[in-house]
């Protein structure tokens, strides 16, 4: 068992509970003296849009409803998805890919042509213990060349992001033991791979690696041309992490913009990227360690356009849900430790424009949405017992 899948176990967390329903739901909080990590239930989680305007939802579980962890401490998950059509949302779980190790956090995106991949660590048949793997698909989920194939033997924690016809992998290497969550240790190296449409690798990039930082849990978003990846840096004898980001130019496959310091005493594994095409934006949010949350938005080359640094604080794990709209973008995020905020974003400005109140609190397994209209937002978000099914609807000034 490797230092990840070790961290990964032992991560303890109460946890709520709650039952897949849109109608309602009644948490339960769960202490017991053995590490509970609710990771090793479910954990990532993409909406994947379609150009016939229905999504493919795709998840990691440990089984139907999920089981959690066996008894020798392994996991389970395999890979789920449904489809989602936006005017009746239904989640109908069927297995895309099934191993003997556990495939997580899952992680989905589509290029322009219409392929899919789909990106996990696992630990199966591997000698370093764990290994980031791949897997693309076409629009009806026919494999073009079927998972597993290997990313990187040693790798973990990845995330992919389409950029045109083309898919990066933004993941770790290696782990250093102490510090971090529970002092339980951190990554070492953060590292991208660039592949074709059809899964055809074209090229390695260093993004931040060797023995001055100690790098991990990278996200990554894609516009047409560049990929901007996000990440969290270790801060020596501090409970906080500093929020890192490179823009990474994939037709040139080279950094642009190398490890820039955007944010700092951010909450570990709070923070997310996304590409808002109507404004050529790229949006980073997060939370700070000690309360409250901010917003970055940057342009392709890297360069900030603007900041907020009074936003309420995300859930970890969640994904910016967006509507884009003429000169402006909706954001809909969820918020810790319930409710929704709506946010108002243009090519310049970051802006709150109201928050919705809930009972449910989140999870940190993975989140995200969709707009089913401007005023409707469909939520799925991975807890223990099972994806929990939330619908917002927001003001009439919003």
């Amino acid at each position: 068992m490797t230092q990840t899948r070790q961290f990964k176990q032992f991560y303890y967390l109460a946890y709520s509970v709650c039952a897949l329903t849109l109608i309602s739901c009644t948490p339960v909080i769960a202490v017991s003296d053995v590490p509970v990590d609710n990771r090793s239930y479910q954990h990532g989680l993409d909406f994947v849009p379609l150009p016939d305007g229905n999504y493919y939802l795709v998840w990691a579980s440990s089984g139907n409803p999920p089981t959690g962890a066996k008894p020798d401490g392994s996991w389970p998950h395999d890979i789920y998805y449904s489809k989602i059509n936006p005017a009746n949302p239904k989640i109908t779980p069927q297995i895309l890919i099934a191993n003997p190790e556990a495939q997580e956090p899952a992680s989905t995106a589509i290029s322009s042509d219409g392929n899919i991949m789909v990106t996990t660590e696992d630990g199966w048949h591997t000698p370093n213990e764990v290994a980031q793997r791949y897997g693309v698909y076409d629009l009806n989920l026919n494999p073009v060349l079927p998972y597993p194939r290997m990313a990187y033997d040693g790798g973990h924690s990845g995330h992919v992001a389409a950029v045109d016809n083309h898919f990066v992998i933004f993941y770790s290497d290696d782990w250093v033991s102490g510090g971090g969550v529970d002092n339980l240790g951190s990554g070492n190296d953060v590292k991208a791979l660039i592949y074709s449409s059809k899964g055809k690798p074209e090229g390695a990039v260093d993004v931040a690696v060797g023995d001055a930082s100690r790098d991990w849990w990278p996200l990554v978003a894609g516009s047409k041309t560049r990929a901007a990846l996000v990440w969290q840096r270790y801060v020596d004898k501090q409970t906080y992490s500093s929020l890192m980001m490179s823009i990474l130019d994939v037709k040139q496959k080279k950094l642009v913009l190398k490890n820039l310091e955007i944010e700092t005493s951010v909450k570990y594994y709070t923070y997310s990227v996304a590409y808002l095409p109507s404004i050529e934006r790229f949006l980073i949010l997060g939370a700070y360690q000690n309360g409250g949350g901010f917003g970055y938005l940057l342009d392709q080359d890297g360069h900030i356009m603007a900041s907020n640094k009074t936003l309420p604080a995300i859930v970890r794990e969640s994904q910016s849900i967006v509507l884009e709209q003429s000169g402006q973008v909706k954001v809909a995020q969820p918020i810790a430790p319930t409710g929704l905020a709506v946010l108002a974003v243009t090519s310049s400005s970051i802006d709150v424009k109201s928050t919705i109140v809930d009972d449910y609190q989140w999870q940190y397994l993975g989140t995200d949405g969709i707009f089913v209209n401007p005023k409707t937002v469909y939520i799925v978000s991975a807890s223990p017992s099972g994806l929990v099914e939330k619908t917002f609807h927001l003001p009439d000034n919003n």
